[in-house]
This record gives structure tokens, sequence and C-alpha cells, in this order.
């Protein structure tokens, strides 16, 4: 009941291509983690695009890669509170070419579907994590980057590394990209170039 609710909210025009929605996951070792030393509450993100069969998730998951999730898809997989309302936010661009920016951001993340997840958090894009593929398609028209970049950090808040990462890049055999450019759910959410969409 709750999922139809929200999305014939989302069919008056609430959402429009390019918005994004920001997802809080269930607890569990990869979702901690990444809260845990980017400091907020949201552990995933995706790109709003509307079709004319419906309103879909351009996402990145560890699961399948970069995939076109149905919204009620996604709704149904955020962690909810205790009322059984998904714990998701979704913020736009706050730009008068918001609509354009939108529309091109979707049609680049289009090209990206397929691409396996990006566990190591590196620069590239043979593989892509969640942030990452936003940063990546969202552009202005001089093709500059309309989010920025930010050093990476796998440390908690006592400014050591956190044991779950240091086991992590262990298994991939790779360092700790500390303090390299990068991106995450919530200082993409802190953007000052996005403000809150009320549709949920």
């Amino acid at each position: 009941m709750l999922a139809v609710a929200l999305l014939a909210a989302c069919s008056k025009g609430g959402l429009q291509d390019g918005d994004l929605i920001f997802q809080t996951n269930d607890p569990g070792g990869f979702t901690d983690a990444i809260e845990q030393v980017t400091g907020g509450v949201w552990s995933h993100v995706g790109i709003i695009q509307k079709d004319r069969d419906g309103i879909y998730v351009l996402e990145a998951t560890t699961r399948q890669g970069v995939v076109r999730t149905p919204l009620e898809e996604f709704l149904d997989g955020s962690a909810h509170d205790g009322a059984g309302r998904p714990l998701v936010q979704v913020r736009r661009l706050d730009d008068p070419d918001a609509a354009a920016i939108g529309r091109e951001a979707v049609r680049r993340a289009e090209t990206y579907l397929g691409r396996p997840y990006d566990y190591a958090f590196a620069t590239g894009m043979e593989t892509v994590y969640c942030s990452e593929l936003v940063w990546t398609c969202f552009l202005r028209k001089d093709g500059s980057h309309v989010f920025r970049s930010v050093p990476m950090t796998f440390k908690g808040p006592d400014g050591e590394t956190d044991p779950y990462w240091v086991a992590h890049y262990e298994q991939l055999g790779a360092p700790i990209p500390e303090g390299e450019p990068g991106t995450n759910p919530n200082d993409l959410f802190r953007e000052p170039v996005l403000r809150d969409v009320a549709v949920f």
C-alpha cells in the first residue's frame, strides 16, 4: 500500500530525470562501514529516470553492477522506519539548467549499464561505484563536473583506519586509497548545489 501511494505521488510529476535518490540500507558490514567513515546516514545513491512505462533508478549496485531498477523495487530494498516507510531522500540540482543537465546525466548513465561494481573505489571507469556514477554523469555545458570530488578516507572518528576496510583491501590485494580523490553518498548529499524534493 505504501509503495503504491509513493508511486502515485511520483506519477503526478514530483520526480524528474536526473533527480538523485539517497538510500539508507539495512545495517550490515558494508553499509555500516560506509556510513562510519563518511559521516552520515546515507549508504547508497542512484539517478532517477522517468520513462513512458514507469520510474526507474539508474544505480551501481554491489550485487549486479550498474543496473536500471524499478522505483518500487528500489524502495523495497531500502531500510524502513518504524512506520514502514523507506528511508530515502530525493534531492535535485538547484540550477536553471537542472532539467537539461539531468536528462544528459540519465543518457550518460545508460551507457554504463552492465559495468561491474568498483569494490576498490579506484579511479577509471572499467568498474563503477554508486556515487562515482553520479559524479561522472553530471556535467555542465562546458564539460566540467557539477559535483566535487573529495579526498577519500577510510578512517573512523578515532582517526584509525576502520578494521572493516583493512580486511576489505587485504582481500582485494590492493592498497587502501586513503586521500585519493573520490566521492561518497554523504558528501554528495551535502553538496550546496542540491535541494530537497518533497515527494516522499
